[in-house]
């Protein structure tokens, strides 16, 4: 099924607006701010995009069946990732004045630090993390295209079908053996992503600063990017209603079941986000509190600061006690919306002050454009997926 053309063409624009203010930027003079809105983005939509695989995979692990739908969803993220890694490309060309190890060497992290070096492990974490993610939703979703290219009875699918059902054994066989490979591949890919996205948090962000460090950022940085992922999941699943004809397909009780995996994990990202004082406190370590300082007692971080907060971990504990709420789904996209925000803004926290010394906050027009051109292009490139593959998962025969 065809997502509307008008929603498509939307996408596009927003897209193309993002390009453009982000190639003003460079060209205004506005280098600093184009290439740190891009980093911000960069990072906040490639970690929801390998989020959405997470749940996906977390569905699998666990024996789940009362979403296939939403685990649908999660594995159409596989789509943004090769993109993901253009824009990791793009950020090595052009971006890397952002990080202050590329003009400065700091003693004692010469070799660990070395721009080349650094590009490189991560770039190899980026890619390894997309070949795993791309077998794991080739390996759960080839059955079910197998399938709907026999019920097809020769109709013409697209390229992508007919490379994926290549050497088509039968629904059976293929079923049992997609069993067997995803007892392997799933804890490998959710083991993958704890590890290596809470590599990134280290390797990419806490460097922004190599003379401060942390224990739990890492940790918090994959946790807050699984979080970000199943608020986006829901809201795709929401659009998918409309855009894809799904509602009759969802039952109400779907609903309060995926906001319940939503509330658990505000719950555990709240609690990992606290966690980070009580170390500090308990050890007794001032070495690490410069980057809490800086965001919760100084201008213009401050606002911003508790404005996550209350966002994405406070408003979610009060309307998610709610039965009836989650059973809504206007009203679940309407706060995942609102967490969304409040997950960027976190994001843009952690990475921005590293950066920028001014008494302003540096999000004007131009931040907006290029933020919306990310998440557009993260949509699109879902929405092409979800044309190819049904996001009703087909019944065996």
């Amino acid at each position: 099924m065809k997502a509307p053309s008008r929603v498509k063409r939307t996408l596009l624009l927003a897209t193309g607006a993002g390009l453009a203010a982000f190639v003003w930027g460079l060209a205004a003079g506005e280098t600093q701010r184009a290439w740190q809105i891009y980093f911000v983005n960069f990072l906040f939509w490639s970690g929801i995009a390998q989020g959405g695989v997470a749940m996906a995979a977390v569905y699998r692990m666990t024996n789940a069946g009362w979403g296939d739908h939403f685990r649908r969803v999660g594995e159409g993220m596989i789509a943004f990732l090769p993109v993901s890694f253009l824009l990791y490309c793009g950020l090595v060309a052009g971006g890397g004045g952002i990080f202050p190890w590329m003009h400065e060497v700091f003693h004692g992290k010469e070799v660990w630090l070395d721009p080349i070096f650094v590009f490189a492990r991560d770039g190899a974490v980026f890619l390894f993390l997309l070949w795993i993610s791309g077998r794991f939703v080739l390996t759960t979703v080839r059955p079910e295209l197998g399938l709907l290219k026999e019920r097809a009875h020769g109709k013409e699918l697209s390229w992508w079908v007919e490379r994926a059902t290549r050497d088509w054994k039968g629904w059976e066989k293929e079923s049992a053996l997609s069993i067997r490979r995803l007892a392997r591949l799933t804890p490998l890919l959710l083991i993958s992503f704890a590890v290596l996205y809470s590599f990134i948090g280290f390797d990419l962000v806490m460097s922004l600063d190599p003379h401060w460090f942390s224990t739990l950022f890492g940790w918090l940085y994959f946790l807050h990017a699984f979080y970000a992922a199943l608020v986006v999941v829901t809201m795709l699943a929401v659009l998918s209603r409309t855009w894809f004809g799904t509602a009759v397909d969802v039952a109400e009780h779907r609903w309060h079941d995926m906001g319940r995996f939503v509330f658990g994990f505000c719950l555990l990202s709240g609690g990992f986000f606290w966690s980070q004082f009580l170390v500090i406190w308990y050890g007794n370590l001032p070495e690490e509190t410069s980057y809490l300082l800086k965001r919760f007692y100084s201008q213009p971080w401050e606002p911003l600061m508790w404005a996550s907060i209350v966002l994405a971990y406070l408003f979610p504990l009060a309307v998610f006690l709610s039965r009836r709420v989650k059973q809504m789904p206007k009203a679940m996209f309407v706060i995942c919306t609102m967490i969304l925000v409040a997950l960027f803004l976190e994001r843009f926290i952690a990475v921005v002050p590293f950066l920028w010394d001014e008494p302003v906050i540096p999000f004007g027009v131009m931040e907006l454009l290029v933020t919306l051109g990310f998440g557009a292009l993260f949509v699109r490139s879902w929405v092409a997926f979800a044309e190819r593959v049904p996001l009703i998962p087909a019944e065996p025969p």
